[in-house]
């Protein structure tokens, strides 16, 4: 009987050291980890559950400045996904689709020790990180998502846009002139208007609300570019082609199973992003909670830091 208790307590033992190892804390700092055969480059950051937090094609560096406020709810990951910042680029174009993010984020999981992780998907990592929700529901603890919207065809996403940027033309002067100065760059190859005037940041300032939240915005994207968005391959760009996009519509119909907890914070003027196909993506997803962003465009936390925090702590504590 003795030795049966023995072996008992053993046991015991041994599963709370399993516990702790899979829930094993990670020190902030600066890593480098071999992920799917890249060098892969991340920032600690950080007190709390673990989230991570990067971008197919820029990066961490803009979080990583950005989303300092979450950093005493979360241990932040900012990670460079393939190809950006200081992280290996792959061999082959094809491995930057997005079935290899999905499965970097995992094996960052799995590198850390994490037995869940929170998701913060920006823009086109948002949609990674509904992939993921759905590959590994049993390690996401809950989602966090901006700048996004139900994604239709690339045909029916450019005729969004289109609609979307008449409005705004309609409403806006300001976003008028944005408009012109980008027709103009492209027309005259060039990055000064007929006056002299450097219109450069008019692509920059098409994702933005008005004059002021654009200025907050333009230093970020410096810093972006200066520290690396994702690199070509043999000189070739990755670009998303149709048979992708029909390939991620298929797996999106399954987001309406998704029990997992998510916040969709997007901006009210985000013109890549309209209003109603937010909605559409919050009706879609039956554990979800929209925050609208008033005078904000695709950056939300970064246009209107206030509000957008608020919105996030209230959810969270809801």
């Amino acid at each position: 009987m003795s030795s049966m208790k023995q072996m008992f307590r053993i046991l015991i033992i041994l599963l709370l050291l399993i516990s702790c190892i899979s829930n094993s804390k990670i020190e902030n700092g600066n890593y480098f980890e071999k992920i799917d055969g890249l060098n892969i480059n991340y920032v600690v950051r950080g007190k709390g559950p673990i989230m991570l937090v990067g971008h197919p094609s820029s990066g961490k560096i803009g979080y990583e400045l950005t989303l300092k406020q979450l950093e005493d709810k979360f241990t932040m990951v900012y990670y460079d996904s393939r190809g950006t910042g200081k992280s290996d680029a792959p061999t082959k174009i094809e491995f930057y689709k997005p079935e290899y993010s999905v499965k970097e984020i995992e094996l960052i999981r799995q590198k850390i020790g994490a037995k869940e992780i929170w998701l913060f998907g920006h823009s086109d990592q948002s949609a990674i990180a509904l992939q993921y929700a759905i590959k590994y529901p049993k390690h996401l603890a809950g989602l966090i998502l901006s700048g996004t919207s139900l994604v239709g065809t690339q045909s029916e996403s450019i005729e969004r846009r289109r609609n979307s940027e008449n409005k705004r033309i309609a409403e806006s002067k300001w976003f008028a002139k944005v408009i012109k100065d980008w027709d103009y760059m492209t027309s005259n190859n060039t990055t000064f208007d007929k006056n002299g005037n450097d219109i450069s940041t008019a692509k920059i300032k098409w994702w933005t609300y008005n004059e002021e939240t654009a200025q907050k915005v333009i230093p970020i994207t410096k810093e972006i570019t200066k520290a690396g968005r994702r690199k070509p391959i043999n000189n070739e760009y990755y670009q998303e082609t149709p048979e992708e996009r029909n390939k991620y519509l298929k797996i999106q119909k399954q987001i309406r199973n998704l029990n997992t907890r998510i916040l969709i914070i997007n901006g009210k003027y985000d013109t890549n992003n309209p209003e109603e196909f937010a909605k559409e993506l919050h009706f879609w997803l039956p554990n979800s909670k929209l925050a609208v962003i008033d005078k904000a465009g695709h950056f939300p936390w970064v246009e209107q830091p206030d509000e957008t925090f608020k919105e996030i702590k209230k959810w969270l504590e809801e």
